[in-house]
């Protein structure tokens, strides 16, 4: 990220004694960021931000900076599972708060684990596993991916979601799997990313899944 680029800053809460799965952390990660956009007050500090690049920075914080942080977050609390996550406005480098800019970026790695169950009628943000993406830039893409979708919603589907707790799952898929998923009528925009950090310019990185149509009743 240059100095004078515009960023949203995503804040993940990281335990060292009790760490959450790195799944959890990447939806809660995701939905936090678009969580701060919907309940924005202002457009002022977004309009722009949100029909360019939308770029997002993934960092770490402790218990105790990330409770500091939390009570200023325009997101709220996001929390999946064991994973709690907080976003805040877009701005630069230089506008974003000290104790924001002190927290650490790279090595954002939370450990595999069984992910929590989701609700059944939250957004499904698919990974493409193929590119073993760290738990930091999984988060900042999957956020892209869930932003993506969530301009696409009507004015009732974004309260709704809204309203219902600005929940998200994340799945990864791999292979023919991710480009299937990715090519199904309904599926979000496919999110490809510019190739600053660990992975190659012009890689497909992650959508929102097609919603799943409900079973037909027994007859």
């Amino acid at each position: 990220m240059q100095p004078s680029d515009t960023v949203q800053p995503i804040v993940l809460l990281v335990d060292k004694e009790d760490p959450a799965a790195h799944l959890d952390a990447v939806a809660a990660a995701a939905a936090a960021s678009v969580s701060a956009y919907a309940r924005r007050e202002s457009d002022d500090a977004w309009e722009n931000w949100v029909f360019g690049r939308f770029t997002k920075t993934v960092r770490r914080a402790g218990p105790k900076a990330f409770e500091k942080l939390a009570a200023h977050a325009p997101s709220g609390i996001v929390v999946v599972g064991q994973a709690k996550a907080v976003a805040f406005e877009p701005g630069t480098y230089e506008e974003m708060p000290k104790a924001l800019r002190a927290l650490q970026v790279s090595g954002t790695q939370l450990p595999d684990g069984e992910p929590a169950p989701g609700t059944a009628d939250a957004p499904v943000i698919v990974l493409n596993a193929d590119l073993e993406m760290s738990t930091g830039k999984a988060g900042a893409q999957a956020a892209h991916a869930l932003l993506a979708w969530y301009l696409t919603l009507s004015t009732e589907e974004r309260i709704s979601w809204c309203d219902g707790g600005c929940r998200a799952r994340v799945r990864p898929a791999a292979g023919a799997d991710f480009s299937a998923l990715a090519a199904a009528a309904g599926a979000g925009p496919l999110i490809v990313d510019a190739g600053l950090t660990e992975i190659a310019p012009n890689t497909a990185t992650a959508f929102v899944a097609a919603p799943v149509a409900p079973a037909a009743p027994a007859t």
